[in-house]
């Protein structure tokens, strides 16, 4: 009694190219095919837009499964690269079907068991594999270019911005808003659920028609192409396999990066504000969670052995009286240095900001600094860049005058040589004149609306403490002083901060009949 063969058909499609009429001409040879051989269908398995690149393909994944049920000994395809066209892939799941005493066969290319059949397999599974990633890389060729022009690549364009004829990027007024309103709520100290609240209030919908999500937001906030600059195959490749990881990105010099490739929506500073604060957020992620508010987390150093100091809360004596203070974090175990109350030193620094910069008086010696400090840079910045331009015209003359020589015939390692080194300094003093800072003039209005937030917000809320630590760049604690360095070069001018030494002592002083003069009254 001849044995009947119980096959399962298995089809597939890729979206490159390709349509559905491909699985229903496939379908259709394999069941010629089966006839001819006088094989039983006894399961259909088909995966539509599937690339098989991956092993990410949902029937595919079901037929390897139920392979073990016994329920079929031969997986028929139309031909071997719609099983894989990974060698690795091919070898894994024919293996798991070999252990299920499956086989696999192909209409187009006749497989059995010999030696010969082994090669023959491993040479069309090797040539498919080929064509996928020759394929792939004549595919990024294309998008490279395409890239190079600031054109679009691929997909919706991102929230903000419309496509033209052309395929680039033109600003979307109304999506543009929503954009604007993110960057600067964040900037302002709110957080995800507070601007999303605050656009769904507004009716603001995200590039799908649906309500913003948090993660919505956050590649809203990591998007550089708000900034005018069309960026390119910054995500890195997916690994050996087929795994891409979005949050992991490559090399500067892999990156395709265009200045002014695409309209601006965001100014640069706002972006770069805002992309401190979220890397800020990573380091300190556990501050959100506090049951205490502690406005100084992530700015207070231990000055003895330079670690952060933290947070602490605890109840003590026989009446639990709450005691908060900042302490290093290897507190009483390898650091000694003392711990300080958190109350004291929170409500100190408020004070020392409204004297050194949340005042009218001190707003204007400090925008009146930094202007002077401008000006004198954009003097010598002139001076640099009139210097550098004639380095520029001399080692191009020198060039040119080398290169004479060429032309006559005169060439020697010698020449070559100092041409290269001539060439190099060329670069670089390029470099440095594209590279010369511009610091703008700033007038007071441009510190307005942070004064109004200082006056305006609440002490303990998330806003209140983005402003503050905008303005400190670090508080550093010792045994019997405290070390405040402030921005009252309002993070504009680093030269400019202030560095004051207070002792603990004062610090406690001060709080103390702050206390007893608002019991009294």
């Amino acid at each position: 009694m001849i044995e009947i063969k119980r096959v399962a058909l298995y089809a597939r499609f890729s979206s490159d190219n390709q349509r559905s009429e491909s699985i229903d001409a496939q379908i259709r040879a394999m069941k010629k095919y089966c006839q001819t051989k006088r094989y039983q269908i006894v399961e259909i398995y088909m995966d539509e837009a599937k690339s098989a690149t991956t092993d990410k393909r949902p029937a595919f994944q079901q037929m390897i499964e139920e392979s073990n049920e016994g329920k079929f000994d031969i997986v028929l395809v139309h031909k071997l690269d719609r099983f894989a066209r990974n060698r690795y892939d091919s070898a894994i799941y024919k293996t798991k079907l070999k252990k299920n005493k499956v086989k696999v066969y192909s209409v187009l290319e006749n497989i059995d068991d010999s030696p010969e059949s082994v090669m023959l397999e491993a040479l069309l599974e090797g040539m498919s594999e080929y064509y996928s990633k020759n394929l792939a890389r004549e595919v990024m060729k294309g998008m490279t270019e395409n890239a190079l022009q600031c054109k679009h690549t691929g997909g919706k364009p991102p929230i903000g911005y419309d496509l033209d004829e052309n395929k680039k990027l033109v600003i979307n007024e109304q999506e543009a808003k929503a954009v604007k309103l993110i960057f600067k709520l964040y900037n302002q100290g709110y957080g995800y659920g507070k601007i999303i609240a605050e656009l769904n209030r507004l009716g603001y919908k995200n590039k799908r028609g649906e309500i913003f999500k948090r993660n919505s937001l956050y590649d809203i906030l990591i998007n550089e192409k708000y900034t005018g600059v069309f960026i390119y195959n910054k995500v890195e490749s997916k690994d050996a396999l087929e795994r891409r990881n979005n949050h992991l990105y490559k090399k500067d010099d892999k990156v395709i990066r265009v200045e002014g490739g695409c309209p601006k929506i965001i100014d640069k500073k706002d972006f770069t504000k805002a992309n401190e604060r979220m890397i800020k957020n990573k380091l300190s992620s556990g501050a959100y969670d506090s049951k205490e508010f502690y406005l100084l987390s992530t700015k207070i150093r231990c000055g003895i052995c330079g670690r952060k100091m933290v947070g602490d809360l605890r109840y003590s004596g026989r009446n639990k009286s709450r005691y908060v203070t900042y302490r290093c974090q290897t507190h009483r175990i390898e650091c000694k240095n003392k711990e300080v109350n958190k109350d004291y030193l929170d409500d100190y620094i408020v004070k020392l900001l409204k004297r050194y910069i949340f005042n009218k008086q001190a707003c204007k010696r400090n925008i009146c600094k930094i202007n002077q400090y401008v000006k004198s840079q954009k003097d010598n910045a002139e001076n640099i860049h009139k210097e550098l331009k004639l380095q520029y015209e001399e080692v191009m003359s020198k060039i040119e005058n080398l290169t004479k020589f060429i032309e006559k015939g005169v060439i020697t390692d010698e020449i070559i040589k100092r041409i290269e080194t001539l060439e190099i300094s060329k670069q670089e003093i390029f470099c440095k004149l594209n590279k010369q800072a511009v610091y703008p003039e700033y007038e007071e209005s441009d510190f307005t609306e942070k004064q109004n937030q200082f006056e305006m917000l609440e002490q303990n809320s998330v806003e209140f403490k983005t402003l503050i630590q905008e303005v400190i760049e670090e508080v550093v604690i010792y045994p019997y002083k405290v070390c405040f360095i402030i921005k009252t070069g309002l993070g504009i001018i680093d030269e400019l901060d202030t560095s004051l030494e207070i002792k603990k002592q004062i610090i406690y002083e001060e709080y103390s009949s702050t206390v007893k003069m608002e019991k009294s009254s």
